[in-house]
């Protein structure tokens, strides 16, 4: 009966209990440099309708027309709540913009959105100046329509408490 016996190391190589030899890959360590860019996804499915309102939002809350602009159809309506209606993506910025440098304009809250093919329906709190010059609590409802990657339309409504 022959022994089994290891077999001597030919070198210094780190190996595993199997008798491999442990090579270490190093060129994964080499620095690289990156140009950031952003991650965009196609507006046209749910993933991407959030990101667009995503963006909608926060620059609606930072008063960013610009950024606002990047997000509205230039065939864009707005029906508001007293029954007017905006034409057009730059009459509603500048309509935007009159909003956002009223001193008493409405306070919005608490805002919920649910996503359904094209369609974003916004639940949010809303206070509002009546005319008595107290601050009224308000319940409000939008709904969005999204074409082409950008919105359509809004379609504002507010519950008037007196």
């Amino acid at each position: 009966m022959e022994e089994i016996t290891a077999k001597p190391l030919d070198s210094n190589t780190p190996r595993l209990a199997n008798g491999f030899k442990i090579v270490q890959n190093r060129a994964y360590q080499r620095i690289q440099k990156i140009r950031p860019k952003k991650l965009t996804a196609p507006v046209n499915d749910e993933m991407g309708y959030k990101k667009l309102f995503t963006k909608f939002e926060e620059a609606f809350l930072a008063q960013d027309i610009k950024a606002l602009g990047e997000c509205l159809s230039p065939a864009f309506q707005w029906r508001l709540p007293n029954g007017d209606v905006v034409y057009g993506q730059k009459e509603a910025l500048e309509e935007m913009e009159r909003r956002f440098a009223m001193p008493n304009g409405p306070k919005f809250s608490k805002s919920i959105w649910r996503f359904e093919g094209t369609t974003v329906l916004q639940s949010y709190e809303v206070e509002y100046l009546g005319a008595d010059g107290r601050w009224r609590p308000s319940k409000g409802f939008d709904l969005y329509e999204i074409g082409d990657g950008l919105i359509t339309l809004k379609d504002a409504y507010w519950k008037m408490i007196p």
